[in-house]
């Protein structure tokens, strides 16, 4: 049952109704912005991090290879 037959059901007057669902889809479309932003902070972030790690693995300068052992082998 949604919202319409609800209020329908409870005997609420059509313009009250029509009033309600626009609330409603106002409520929904500021909470959906809010998600939006939140998101594009937290990415933003992310971002930063990520370009800021970057450029600190690039000003500490290539590692150099651990040494490797060789090892010769001799037949018997």
């Amino acid at each position: 049952m949604n919202l319409r037959q609800l209020l329908k059901k409870a005997g609420v007057s059509n313009d009250i109704i029509k009033e309600v669902e626009r609330k409603a889809a106002k409520t929904s479309a500021e909470l959906e912005t809010e998600h939006r932003e939140k998101a594009m902070a937290m990415t933003k972030m992310m971002l930063n991090d990520v370009i800021r790690a970057n450029q600190a693995a690039q000003q500490a300068g290539p590692k150099e290879p651990p040494f490797k052992k060789r090892v010769i082998i001799t037949p018997d």
